[in-house]
């Protein structure tokens, strides 16, 4: 019988662009990781009621709705109970949003990120996690 890892790796992507949450999911699928797609935290709220608490949330800063990525990590930390390691992708460098990100001690990534960018960035916050 093979060895089972004590916990799965689960990423929660979060981006209401359906081609760039796609793109997501199968690069962090390439990784390792079992990934929870949406397109906004309602939607990940819901995929994550029957799922562990996950390991990582990338989510996009400009949602649907006026919504944010800070938002979303915000909800889906509350409903984890746990601060969980989480990233915002943005192509937006205005100093508001950084602040409002630093405030909840988020990483902010600046698109384009490179794949590499992005798999370091994972790796320094779930080994510091």
């Amino acid at each position: 019988m093979g060895s089972m890892e004590p916990q799965e790796r689960l990423a929660v992507v979060i981006d209401d662009e359906a081609i760039i949450l796609a793109g997501m999911e199968i690069m962090l699928e390439t990784w390792g990781f079992r990934v929870v797609a949406a397109e906004d935290a309602v939607t990940a709220l819901k995929a994550l009621e029957t799922a562990p608490s996950p390991a990582v949330i990338v989510s996009d800063y400009r949602l649907r709705n006026g919504g944010t990525g800070v938002d979303a990590v915000r909800a889906l930390r509350e409903a984890a109970g746990a601060t969980v390691p989480a990233i915002i992708l943005t192509g937006d460098t205005g100093a508001a949003l950084v602040a409002d990100a630093q405030r909840d001690g988020l990483t902010i990534l600046h698109k384009p990120v490179l794949p590499a960018e992005l798999r370091r960035e994972i790796d320094r916050l779930m080994d510091a996690a």
